[in-house]
C-alpha cells in the first residue's frame, strides 16, 4: 500500500455520509494514513465542498435523506471542475443492480457495507495511484509535445537536451506501463466480464478472467474458437444474439439479456452492454462491452411474478392468474364451437365458526387442506384458485360432456363433507358451490365469475352443502335486488318512505291501546311497495341502519303528536321493530335517547319489538342492552315468538314485558289442535314469567274468542283493522275514544 505521507502533497479525500459515526471512523482512519480529510453530511454540502475546493477522491454514501449518492455523483460528473474526481461508493446495498447503477453514473468503485478498513484503504490507494498516473501521463504528454516542438526548432544546438528528453520519455513510458498494469489488475478483479473485439473481423482482442467464472470455460477457448460465444448461448436465444451482432454497427451500441449454457449443464442469464469505438475519421475500430451474470436477478424477478399471481397461503393461483386463464378459455370457445368448459365458485359453509372457535392458525391450515383436497379432485388441465378468505374457484377445461362438470362438483362436495384432522382437532366443513357453463355468448370472464358467484349464493339459500347450476333467472333476480338497493339509497335521500299504523286492541276492553308502526315505500315508479320486498335487501346492505332510525324517529314524532291531541285513560304506546344490525350498533342507546328528547315522547310510551334470534346473538351483551332500555321505561316485546331459536333457560333472564305470538300459530289454531296447544302454552309461559301476550294476525271472531278464553291480553290483525296511514289511524283513534 502506498503511504501518502511519502509525497509532498497529501491527497485530499472528501467523505460524504449522513451518519456521524461513519464520518468519524473514516476520518480518523484516513487521517492516520496521512490523508487530508474533509467531511460532508449531505449531498448538497458535498457538492458545495467539491466545487469550492476539489478533492483528490470522494468516498460517497448512497442512501442519504436530501439527495442520494447516485444523484450527487451525476451532478459532480456534469461539472468540468469536478468531473474527473474519482468517486468510490460506500453502501449497504449489495444488489448487482445498485452496483451497476453506481458505475453507470460515473463511480470508479463500489464498496459494500459493512466494509473492512483495509479494503477501503487499498481501493483508495489504487484509485489515487491510477488518478495520479493518468494525471502524470496527461502532463507528461503535454510537456513532451511542447518539448518536441521546441527541439525541432533548436535540434542542431540542443543534442544534449534531446538526449535528456529521450530519457524523460522512457521514464514516462515506464510509468505508463505501470499504470496499464494497475488497470489490468483492476479489470482482473472485476466480477463482470470485460471484452473487446475487432469491429471489422469480430476477432477477440481482449477478455478479462471473469469470463471463466461466468461461462465455466478457460480463457484460451475464447481466443481459439471465434464461435464459442454463440455456441455457449442457449439454442432458443441464439437468433436474437446473432441479430444483435448484425445491428450493433448500425446503432452504435446494444444491450441484450440472454441465457448461456455452462459446461456443467447449468443455465445462467447474462446481460451484454456494448458500444462501438470509432477512429478520428468515424471508422469503427472495435466493439467494447461488459457482460454481467444476472441469474440471481432473474430468479428474483421470476419469484416476484410467481408471488404476484399466486396465493401466499395455499400456493394456488390467485384471482389475477385465474381470470387470465378464464379469458383464454373464453377466447378458445369462441374459436372452437366444440370446446367446452365450466367454472365453479366454492365458498366454505362453516369457516367463520372454525376461525372464531379454534383460531386463525387452524383456519389457515384448514384452507391449505381444502386447497389440497380440491387439487386431488381435478385433472391436470383444470385450474383451482383461491380468490381470498374461504372462497375458491375452479376452471374445468376441455370437457367432453357438461355432465362431467356436475360429477366433479358432486365429488368435491362429498370430499369436503369428510372430517379433517388439524393439530389434534377434528374439523367438519362443507361447501356451497355455484357452477356456470362456459359459453361463447359471454363477452368477458368477469361475467362468468359473477354468474358462478350468484349460483353459489343460491346454493347457500337452498340449505348449503350443495351445488347449484346457474340459470338466467338467477341473474335477473340479482339485477332486481341490485335495482332495489340502488332505489333504496335514492329513496332514503329523497324521503320516499312513510309509515302505516295497525291498531293493537285490548281483548278485555276492546279499546285501542296502541299502534304498530309499519314502513311502506312510496316508489316513484312502482307505487306503494311493502316491506317484505325491500327490508331483506336493506338488512343485507346495512341500509337498515338509517332506515330503522328514520322509522323510530317518525313513529315517535307521530305518536307524541297523537298523545297531545287525544289523551288516553290507559297506557297508549307505539310499537317499532328493531333490526339485528340496529341491536349491534354501539351508539343505539344514544340514538334512542336523542329521538325521545327531540320528539318529547316519554320512554314508557315506546314499545320496541325484537326477534328471538336477535336475543340469542351475543346473549350477555344483549341482556345488558335490554336492561338499559328498561331503565328508560321503554317497553320490550319479543316478536314472532315460537318461530325463533331462543332457549327457555335464557327467557327468564331477558327483561322483556311482552311476547307476541307468531301469526302462523294464530291462523291454524282453529283447525289444528296442536297449534292451539302451542298458543295455550305460550300464553301460560308468558304469564308465569310475568309477561303479557299479544296475538298478531287475528282475522276472525272465532280466533278472537279463543284468545279471550286463553286470557291473552292484546291482539292485532285484519279482524280489527288493516294498517292505516296516519290520517286514517288518527280518525279511528278518535272514533275509538268516542265509542269507549
Amino acid at each position: 500500500m502506498n503511504d501518502p505521507q511519502n509525497h509532498t502533497h497529501k491527497p485530499i479525500i472528501l467523505v460524504v455520509d449522513d451518519v456521524p459515526d461513519n464520518l468519524r471512523v473514516l476520518s480518523a482512519t484516513l487521517s492516520e494514513q496521512g490523508y487530508q480529510v474533509r467531511c460532508a453530511k449531505s449531498g448538497s454540502m458535498a457538492l458545495m465542498a467539491a466545487q469550492s475546493a476539489p478533492p483528490d477522491l470522494i468516498l460517497l454514501d448512497v442512501k442519504m435523506p436530501d439527495m442520494n449518492g447516485y444523484t450527487v455523483c451525476q451532478k459532480l460528473k456534469s461539472h468540468t471542475a469536478t468531473s474527473d474526481i474519482p468517486v468510490i461508493f460506500l453502501s449497504a446495498l449489495d444488489d448487482i443492480v445498485d452496483k451497476v447503477r453506481g458505475f453507470e453514473v460515473g463511480g470508479v468503485d463500489y464498496v459494500t457495507k459493512p466494509f473492512k478498513v483495509e479494503e477501503v484503504l487499498a481501493r483508495i490507494s489504487n484509485h489515487l495511484a491510477l488518478q495520479n498516473a493518468k494525471a502524470e501521463i496527461r502532463a507528461l504528454n503535454a510537456e513532451l509535445e511542447n518539448r518536441v516542438q521546441q527541439r525541432t526548432a533548436q535540434i542542431e544546438t540542443t543534442n544534449q537536451k534531446l538526449t535528456q528528453e529521450i530519457l524523460e520519455r522512457q521514464k514516462a513510458e515506464k510509468r505508463l506501463q505501470e499504470s496499464e498494469e494497475r488497470l489490468e489488475s483492476i479489470l482482473n478483479s472485476l466480477q463482470e466480464m470485460v471484452w473487446s473485439v475487432s469491429a471489422i473481423t469480430f476477432k477477440l482482442l481482449y477478455i478479462n478472467p471473469a469470463a471463466e467464472q461466468i461461462y465455466d470455460r478457460p480463457l484460451s477457448e475464447f481466443y481459439t474458437n471465434p464461435n464459442l460465444w454463440l455456441e455457449a448461448t442457449h439454442p432458443e436465444d441464439r437468433p436474437k444474439l446473432e441479430r444483435s451482432y448484425q445491428t450493433v454497427l448500425e446503432k452504435g451500441s446494444f444491450e441484450l439479456e440472454y441465457r448461456i449454457l455452462r459446461l456443467d449443464g447449468e443455465v445462467r442469464w447474462v446481460c451484454d452492454r456494448s458500444r462501438v469505438i470509432y477512429d478520428e475519421r468515424g471508422v469503427p475500430l472495435r466493439i467494447d462491452g461488459i457482460t454481467e451474470d444476472i441469474t440471481e436477478r432473474k430468479r428474483t424477478e421470476e419469484q416476484l411474478i410467481h408471488d404476484a399471481l399466486h396465493d401466499v397461503l395455499t400456493g394456488l393461483p390467485n384471482r389475477t392468474l385465474f381470470m387470465e386463464r378464464v379469458e383464454t378459455a373464453l377466447k378458445l370457445s369462441k374459436r372452437n364451437k366444440d370446446y367446452r368448459f365450466a367454472l365453479l365458485f366454492i365458498d366454505l359453509d362453516r369457516f367463520k365458526i372454525v376461525n372464531d372457535s379454534l383460531g386463525h392458525g387452524i383456519g389457515d391450515r384448514l384452507l391449505v387442506a381444502i386447497a389440497r383436497i380440491l387439487e386431488s379432485c381435478l385433472r391436470e388441465t383444470d385450474t383451482v384458485a383461491r380468490l381470498g378468505g374461504d372462497e375458491f374457484t375452479i376452471l374445468l377445461e376441455g370437457l367432453v360432456d357438461i355432465a362431467d362438470a356436475t360429477r366433479i362438483a358432486d365429488r368435491i362436495g362429498q370430499k369436503l363433507l369428510s372430517p379433517i384432522e388439524l393439530d389434534g382437532h377434528t374439523v367438519f366443513t362443507s361447501a356451497s358451490i355455484g357452477m356456470v357453463i362456459g359459453s361463447s355468448a359471454y363477452e368477458q370472464g368477469a361475467d362468468l365469475l359473477r354468474d358462478a358467484d350468484i349460483a353459489m349464493y343460491r346454493a347457500k339459500e337452498q340449505g348449503k352443502a350443495r351445488y347449484t347450476l346457474f340459470d338466467r333467472e338467477m341473474y335477473a333476480q340479482t339485477l332486481k335486488l341490485l335495482q332495489i338497493e340502488n332505489d333504496l339509497r335514492v329513496g332514503l335521500e329523497r324521503q320516499e318512505f312513510l309509515l302505516h299504523y295497525q291498531p293493537i286492541v285490548s281483548l278485555k276492553s276492546g279499546k285501542i291501546t296502541g299502534f304498530e308502526a309499519l314502513i311502506r315505500w312510496k316508489h316513484p315508479k312502482r307505487g306503494l311497495v311493502f316491506p317484505g320486498e325491500f327490508i331483506p335487501v336493506a338488512e343485507d346492505t346495512g341500509l337498515i341502519i338509517p332506515l330503522g332510525e328514520w322509522v323510530l324517529r317518525e313513529a315517535c314524532r307521530q305518536h307524541s303528536l297523537w298523545l297531545s291531541k287525544t289523551p288516553q285513560n290507559e297506557p297508549f304506546t307505539i310499537s317499532v321493530n328493531l333490526a339485528g344490525r340496529q341491536i349491534r350498533e354501539q351508539n343505539l342507546l344514544e340514538k334512542i335517547d336523542g329521538i325521545l328528547a327531540q320528539t318529547g315522547l316519554n320512554g314508557s310510551k315506546l314499545r320496541l319489538e325484537i326477534t328471538e334470534s336477535m336475543l340469542m346473538d351475543n346473549t350477555e351483551k344483549t341482556i345488558d342492552l335490554l336492561s338499559q332500555l328498561r331503565a328508560r321505561n321503554i317497553i320490550l316485546s319479543i316478536d314472532d315468538f315460537g318461530q325463533g331459536y331462543s332457549s327457555l333457560s335464557y327467557l327468564p333472564r331477558f327483561p322483556v314485558n311482552l311476547l307476541k305470538i307468531d301469526r302462523a300459530f294464530i291462523w291454524k289454531m282453529t283447525s289444528d289442535s296442536e297449534n292451539l296447544e302451542i298458543v295455550r302454552t305460550i300464553i301460560s309461559l308468558a304469564h308465569t314469567l310475568g309477561m303479557e301476550v299479544i296475538a298478531e294476525g287475528v282475522e276472525t271472531i272465532e280466533q278472537m274468542n279463543i284468545l279471550k278464553e286463553l286470557n291473552c291480553e292484546f291482539a292485532q290483525g285484519y279482524f280489527f283493522s288493516k294498517p292505516l296511514d296516519c290520517l286514517a289511524a288518527e280518525a279511528i283513534l278518535v272514533k275509538d275514544e268516542e265509542h269507549n
